[in-house]
């Protein structure tokens, strides 16, 4: 074990000043718990689902002060696609023990859907972005504040900088045609704090920041950009567009990372996924794990996550800050690798085939530990076909619970914890989801962690 002290914890930007205030651990997108104990799973102990919530549809569960947990929620509607008929969002307080409703917001305008965000400012107001909309909300989810965003296409959530204001940008997913537009806005009001500025190119991940700069992936090239506050505008940096792409049989990438030197990310986000992200691919190159320096663009280096073909992804790698491992995965085939990062080279450290992980990830360095999904279902239920065929049905008559639960005769999810430095099991567990997790998780208040996909929130305990 590591020392929590030796630990660096992701704690630039106006976050709320408890582990797990924001998706990913914080605007930097570590996905480490640094800060808090992890499991530390011992010889004859387990994992069990110690609490199940049925909750269609579910983006993400974050945390706030002890025994706080808030999950983000939407109305869903698949009439002429994800990005078509506008929906609605709003927050949920959970019991942290056994995830009932406490507490919940109104249902807040939104817009055309795609997975948005929430976050516990420092102030101690926890703010949405979803859709078109940013909304601010008191801890016990009164609205205080809403601002209709400028562009009417979904904002994939957003970041907080150090001095207080969120960025938040547009993405055409799941295609990338159509370049994004950034917004920064005043923490009191939601009121524009610049004018908005639009990117070269479209941008589908989220964004990170350092607290001062903010990275956004865009299609072909990576953009960071800051804001001026003496000037009142967003600059995007000229001197600084590190470039990976295009290449005919690749596709753009997702979710960056800040390390101290680099900027990590992976390509390959295009794909067409359903109950599950294996075999969705839409790209025929595998998928890369990138890396630039942060003081130099010219210094670009990429990996073959599996060097299997169609790989795909939907998320950031996660950084190991005590010991320099980086874990990332091609959900498309089923891999799972980490490496360690020694000067600007990625030294190999293990990999897992026919580990079925595709959502975010969460890293414990002090317990050397990492918490993935491994997504169960029979292979001919993954004939492109059968799911074309399937698919139209699913999307409608999963919103009815009793289809849900019928749903695990046909695939179902586990919760895994895996030694960060060997990649060897340490325990898993069946957990009752008819999806594959693809989002956000959260690490618990004690020895346990929150397990969530589209239809499923989870508690799993260490007994």
């Amino acid at each position: 074990m590591t020392s929590q002290a030796q630990i660096p914890v992701d704690s630039v930007g106006q976050y709320w000043p408890t582990p797990w205030s924001s998706e990913d651990g914080g605007s930097q997108r570590w996905c480490c718990a640094a800060g808090q104990a992890g499991p530390a799973i011992q010889a004859g102990e387990r994992l069990e689902v110690a609490a199940v919530k049925d909750a269609f549809a579910t983006d993400m569960v974050i945390r706030r002060n002890a025994g706080e947990l808030y999950a983000l929620r939407h109305e869903m509607s698949w009439t002429g696609g994800p990005q078509s008929a506008p929906v609605r969002g709003w927050v949920e307080k959970l019991d942290p023990l056994t995830l009932e409703v406490t507490a919940s917001s109104p249902k807040l305008p939104g817009g055309p859907y795609w997975p948005g965000g929430i976050a516990v400012h420092a102030n101690g107001d926890i703010y949405m972005v979803f859709g078109g909309w940013a909304h601010r909300l008191t801890a016990g989810l009164e609205v205080l504040a809403s601002h209709k965003l400028p562009v009417a296409r979904p904002h994939n959530s957003f970041v907080i900088l150090d001095g207080g204001e969120l960025v938040t940008k547009d993405c055409d997913a799941p295609f990338g045609l159509v370049p994004s537009t950034v917004s920064i806005l005043d923490p009191e009001t939601l009121l524009p704090a610049a004018e908005p500025v639009t990117l070269p190119e479209p941008s589908i991940g989220r964004l990170c920041s350092d607290g001062e700069n903010v990275v956004v992936i865009g299609t072909t090239r990576v953009f960071r950009l800051h804001l001026d506050r003496d000037e009142g505008r967003i600059v995007i940096e000229d001197d600084w567009q590190p470039s990976y792409g295009p290449a005919p049989g690749r596709s753009y990438g997702w979710d960056p990372v800040i390390t101290p030197e680099h900027v990590l990310w992976m390509d390959n986000g295009q794909n067409d996924t359903d109950s599950t992200m294996l075999d969705c691919g839409t790209a025929p190159d595998p998928v890369r794990l990138w890396w630039a320096r942060r003081d130099d663009a010219s210094k670009v280096d990429s990996v073959e996550i599996s060097g299997l073909p169609f790989g795909t992804e939907s998320n950031p790698p996660a950084w190991d800050p005590a010991g320099g491992v980086v874990v990332a995965y091609d959900a498309g085939n089923a891999v799972l690798r980490a490496w360690r990062l020694v000067g600007d080279k990625m030294e190999d450290l293990w990999r897992r085939d026919g580990f079925a992980h595709a959502g975010h990830l969460i890293l414990y360095p002090d317990t050397r530990e990492l918490v993935v999904q491994d997504w169960k279902q029979p292979a001919f239920l993954r004939r492109p076909l059968l799911r074309r065929l399937m698919r139209p049905a699913l999307q409608i008559l999963g919103q009815f619970a009793l289809v849900r639960r019928s749903g695990l005769a046909l695939g179902n999810d586990q919760l895994v914890i895996v030694d960060l430095d060997t990649g060897a099991d340490k325990a898993r567990v069946d957990v009752p989801s008819p999806c594959q997790g693809y989002l956000f998780p959260a690490p618990g208040f004690g020895r346990d962690i929150y397990y969530q996909s589209m239809t499923t929130v989870v508690r799993v305990a260490v007994v």
